[in-house]
């Protein structure tokens, strides 16, 4: 078995691929037909016969009932799956993606006539959600691969395949991952050997099928339609299911033919509906291409540009840009791409096959992890065998290697000894003999070829210098110029409180595994005797500072039978995030008051496609909200957001996949993440548009403070002021609407506070009460202190007088009185 899993995939929404490591090599697999990619496409024509790859992904285009392609799209719904009418059977994504990934295994053992692989390092997309990922896990084991089979990001992966390869030793580069799929950016840090992710950003429904359905969309099928003479001729129709699988395969081959040529002849059949089919002749034009596709260009740049910008980096600041996925033979995007005025104007690389570049990276990675370990049982009597500990891949060429030996049955290891060997290093190597302590332990030191793997063979010695049997006898270190900085958290992760906003417990680029405890108290009481009472926390994920613009992805929930005394409000409950290697992540809430903890529900497996009917809902709200906001453009930061949703034609393509929503699992996910996001985005344009007024209200306060402080203010109230006024211009620098607003609300209770000093300030609050029509309910209880209040006036007891106000205030609507009692608290 392997000392290191070695193997990397790249399971792909269009195509994967697999790669090995082999000491200071990486080398592409090709598949039985000699491919470096396997089309990621399943067809089952009966029960029993499953086939993947390019036989498969032609029958998607001609006999769509029973092949899939484009399920990676899908992965984490728990509703989306894929029916095969002859076979009679229905496979999920995750079931999917696992027959891709047992064909990829088969090729490995058949290209290096070995068993198959037992672990594999899978990539995924950087933006892929924790659903996702789980699901990606749950296509590995399916797929027979090893608990233990780590996921790294897309990005990530094909930064190690680059640093495998290059030789500088300070740079920065933008990893531009443009899929079938999915879209990723990553900024990459090189440093004196040390190569690491120092920020993502992307989308996970941003990639190459996009641009295949927007071809469809707006030029294949209005040509269709003309050539068969129909007038309703859309995808969400399922009548035309056929003609839009032809046209969508046609759209693609095209797109990939307009890499080398300038324009491309097409040709589809349509059926017309009636039996008959007309050929639909078309030329595409690379130009054709270019405009169709520059909305989704000009996304993905701008979603490079927001890495940049979270690290800290200008355009100038990159030194290469590193060109990843199918999309990026584009010329027309890779011209785009260059010029420093329309794109990133960043050098581009492209010494790596964008296609495989992704599963070399992860195999390159892989072979810095050991491979899992299977179960084992104790050695047999009068057997050994060695638990070790050392790290598979190194930067220095005097690495650790320890061990701890064991028996099978107790054992006085007095006296045993083991060596270390490598006879094939340069030069051989040999320890001397390493004494085991008493439990059987040793650590030593060996000495590795520089820039090679070096083999070790472990012998052991009993007292008489007898050589003893040993399982595992072997281990191999590899030494690299680079050390690849390990996976990192690629969203934020925490809850949601009760006002909605978002407390994230672990940011965004936090290097995993990780773990964090936070304390949080509840908003209200918890009695044992309600038996529908519950304290329900959301766990989210996202960037979002408003809870429910992110991805909601588990609940913590803490029921009454779950407790032994009742909770009051203000309970203090420690929230503990715990994330793996592979992005995946466990929860729990430990009440200390009742000594017990709580796992969250994260439950993953019930999240579902949207329906079509819900998501055409919310694309009319979004639709009004767009068209409110365009009567703010006036203002210039307004304006650019604005600009930017036109630029990427958000609106529009998110009515594309609304209507193909019904008809499309991916669409809708699609069109559930977009919607998402633009909502997300008018929030930012309707605090943007507020800004201004919010602004000026706070300076006019400020302004009032001041006049007030000058003439009935102490010494510390002008100190008061003064860090009112830093803070209020710290917000207003800031542009953050909710800065301001609670400046607004700070230097509002200042001033209360300075009014309540002064004589007759409850007089004034008293009457401002009861001569407000209406605002006081007509009871004799109002009646009896209204005149208690005016006798108290009238002798100038003003402790009864703040008594009778309190009360009074007690009296009004709910919300009335939080406005009140917000006033005049201290």
């Amino acid at each position: 078995m392997r000392d290191t899993i070695d193997f990397g995939i790249d399971l792909g929404t269009t195509n994967s691929a697999i790669s090995v490591a082999e000491g200071d090599t990486v080398r592409a697999i090709k598949n039985s037909l000699g491919q470096d990619t396997t089309p990621s496409a399943v067809w089952i024509p009966k029960p029993g016969i499953v086939m993947v790859g390019s036989r498969a992904r032609e029958r998607v285009e001609i006999d769509p009932d029973n092949a899939a392609a484009e399920f990676k799209l899908e992965m984490g719904l728990a509703d989306a799956g894929r029916t095969f009418a002859k076979a009679g059977t229905r496979l999920t994504p995750p079931q999917l993606s696992a027959e891709v990934l047992k064909a990829l295994r088969a090729d490995a053992a058949m290209y290096l006539n070995t068993d198959a692989p037992t672990a594999a390092v899978i990539t995924v997309p950087a933006a892929f959600s924790l659903n996702q990922n789980k699901a990606t896990v749950e296509a590995a084991t399916l797929a027979g691969f090893a608990a233990g089979s780590p996921l790294v990001q897309e990005p990530t992966a094909a930064a190690f395949a680059y640093g495998f390869h290059d030789t500088d030793d300070r740079a920065y580069w933008m990893v531009f991952d443009f899929g079938g799929g999915t879209f990723d950016a990553a900024v990459v840090s090189k440093r004196d050997g040390d190569l690491r992710v120092l920020n993502h950003a992307g989308d996970s429904y941003l990639g190459g099928k996009l641009i295949d359905w927007a071809l469809v969309d707006k030029v294949l099928a209005p040509a269709a339609a003309q050539a068969v003479g129909v007038r309703e001729f859309s995808r969400e129709d399922r009548t035309w299911a056929r003609n839009f699988a032809r046209l969508k395969a046609a759209a693609e081959d095209a797109k990939i033919a307009l890499s080398r040529a300038e324009s491309v002849p097409v040709m589809v059949e349509i059926d017309s509906g009636s039996g008959d089919t007309e050929l639909l002749e078309y030329t595409l034009t690379r130009g054709e291409l270019d405009r169709v596709a520059e909305p989704y260009y000009v996304r993905a740049m701008n979603l490079c540009r927001e890495a940049m910008r979270d690290s800290g980096l200008a355009p100038d600041a990159i030194d290469k840009l590193l060109l990843v996925g199918g999309v990026t033979l584009s010329p027309g995007l890779r011209e785009l791409l260059s010029d420093p005025a329309r794109g990133l104007g960043i050098e581009l690389d492209t010494r790596l096959d964008p296609s495989t570049v992704v599963a070399r990276g992860a195999a390159v990675f892989a072979s810095t992890v050991r491979h899992p370990a299977p179960a084992s049982a104790a050695p047999a009597a009068g057997g050994f065998a060695v638990q070790l500990s050392y790290e598979p891949s190194v930067t220095t060429i005097t690495p650790t290697v320890a061990g701890r030996l064991r028996a099978g049955q107790d054992h006085d290891w007095t006296g045993y000894s083991v060596v270390l060997a490598n006879p094939e290093g340069r030069p051989p190597y040999r320890s001397a003999n390493i004494a085991l302590n008493r439990v059987g332990a040793f650590a030593t030191e060996v000495v590795i070829d520089e820039r090679r793997t070096s083999r070790f063979t472990i012998e052991l010695f009993d007292p008489t210098g007898a050589p003893r049997k040993l399982n595992p006898n072997t281990l191999s270190i590899t030494h690299r110029d680079v050390e690849f900085g390990g996976a990192r958290l690629t969203h934020s992760l925490g809850i949601q409180l009760a006002d909605r906003t978002f407390s994230p417990l672990l940011r965004k680029g936090v290097g995993v595994p990780t773990k964090v405890k936070e304390k949080f108290r509840t908003s209200h009481a918890l009695q044992r005797r309600d038996d529908e009472a519950l304290i329900r926390i959301p766990v989210v994920q996202g960037e979002r500072a408003r809870a429910d613009r992110n991805r909601q992805v588990g609940m913590l929930e803490i029921r009454p039978l779950d407790l032994r005394i009742d909770l009051p409000a203000g309970t203090e409950v420690a929230v503990t995030f715990e994330v793996d290697a592979s992005n995946l992540v466990t929860v729990v809430a430990d009440v200390e008051l009742i000594q017990a903890q709580f796992e969250a529900e994260i439950d993953l497996d019930s999240i579902t496609t949207p329906s079509a009917d819900v998501l055409q809902q919310d694309l009319s709200v979004a639709e009004r909200r767009l068209e409110a906001a365009r009567a703010a453009d006036d203002l210039p930061a307004v304006r650019d957001r604005l600009e930017r949703l036109e630029a990427e034609k958000t609106l529009q393509t998110t009515r594309e996949q609304v209507r193909a929503a019904a008809t499309d699992a991916g669409a809708a996910a699609t069109a559930e993440d977009r919607l998402r996001d633009l909502h997300a985005q008018l929030d930012e344009i309707e605090e943007l548009a507020e800004l201004p007024q919010r602004t000026r209200e706070l300076l006019d306060l400020l302004a009032e403070a001041s006049e007030l402080v000058t003439r009935t203010g102490a010494a510390r109230d002008e100190q008061e002021l003064t860090e009112l006024q830093n803070q209020a211009q710290r917000a207003i620098d800031d542009q953050n609407l909710t800065a301001v607003q609670a400046q607004i609300d700070r230097t509002n209770q200042f001033m209360i506070r300075l009014e309540q000093r002064q004589p007759g300030w409850q007089v004034g609050l008293f009457y401002a009460l009861v001569e407000q029509p209406g605002l006081l309910p007509a009871t004799r209880e109002v009646d009896n202190l209204v005149r208690e209040g005016h006798q108290a006036i009238g002798a100038g007891d003003e402790r009864t007088l703040e008594r009778v106000v309190q009360q009074l205030i007690r009296l009004l609507p709910r919300d009335e009185q939080d406005k009140v009692f917000g006033l005049i608290k201290p």
